[in-house]
């Protein structure tokens, strides 16, 4: 009984029956759709238990994490989707790559560092940094790469505040001494199974876009898998050698995984539903990812 109760809470059974609901039971999804934000700030709230606020008072390391996140993320990540695609797909699957490329990193970076036990320091300055500078960087990007859009700032900085500074905020709550030891059995299992719902109604909502769109799906996971497998790999195997294994963790994250959350619906703001499409493969890429780093982790301990 205990072994098969191990089994059904592995995080990684957790993760792939999530992705095989999705396309197979996807009806649930409408219903949590509206309450995806809820979940994710809740998962945001118990994974920024470990963030003490002393991280900022040294602005000097929040500028030169913030520069290589924006590196890493923004532009080494978003040269790779857009010079691929701009050959290979018609305007509006090109505005989803578009989306994506003005993309913040994801906010799963920062429980999947904790999962990885990565450098929380790093990815919370990076994913803090970057998420304020999207408010220039999205708009930005997207007027010069899509035609006819305008992107009203306060989009992102909503999305900052929900999922960033309310959870942080709220997380000190989970510090008080009477209140620890809740935290400290319950916050891996809040996080699997929090992202797993996430990652069910992100793929299930667009389970018919992605079944009748085969081509169009299969030149999108091309781009993506470059940009993140391909990218993440070459990335490991010139930091295999690097002794501070934490930061490479981190550093790994902020140059594969993108907000496909935040992707799919500025995508569907802006464009056609059909443009969603890459958002769509990228959050199962994502998740692919993210378990195929969770398994080299494990064995690279």
């Amino acid at each position: 009984m205990k072994q098969i109760l191990n089994f059904i809470q592995n995080r990684n059974v957790i993760l792939i029956s999530a992705l095989i609901l999705a396309f197979t039971l996807p009806a649930n999804a409408k219903h949590l759709k509206e309450y995806t934000i809820l979940i994710l700030g809740i998962v945001m709230t118990f994974s920024t238990t470990g963030i003490k606020f002393k991280m900022l008072s040294d602005y000097k390391s929040v500028l030169k994490v913030t520069f290589q996140s924006v590196l890493m993320n923004y532009i080494i990540h978003g040269t790779i989707i857009l010079s691929i695609a701009y050959f290979l797909f018609d305007e509006t699957i090109f505005n989803g790559f578009v989306v994506i490329a003005a993309t913040p990193p994801g906010v799963a970076i920062i429980p999947f560092t904790y999962t990885f036990k990565g450098d929380l320091d790093y990815s919370f300055k990076g994913i803090l940094g970057t998420y304020l500078l999207a408010i220039l960087f999205t708009p930005l990007i997207i007027s010069t790469f899509a035609e006819n859009i305008s992107l009203n700032p306060m989009i992102i900085i909503l999305v900052i505040v929900k999922i960033i500074i309310i959870p942080i905020a709220l997380s000190r709550f989970l510090l008080i001494k009477k209140v620890i030891p809740f935290t400290e059995k319950y916050r891996g299992k809040v996080v699997d199974w929090g992202f797993a719902l996430i990652i069910y109604t992100a793929v299930a909502i667009n389970r018919d876009i992605i079944f009748s769109n085969w081509i169009i799906v299969l030149k999108t996971s091309f781009v993506l898998i470059i940009a993140i497998f391909v990218s993440g790999i070459v990335y490991l195997f010139f930091t295999r050698k690097n002794n501070n294994k934490q930061l490479q963790i981190s550093k790994n994250l902020m140059l594969t995984v993108k907000a496909s959350g935040f992707a799919v619906a500025v995508t569907l703001i802006l464009f056609k539903q059909k443009s969603a499409i890459p958002a769509a493969v990228m959050s199962i890429l994502v998740l692919l990812w993210l378990i195929s780093l969770n398994v080299y982790y494990s064995n690279n301990k």
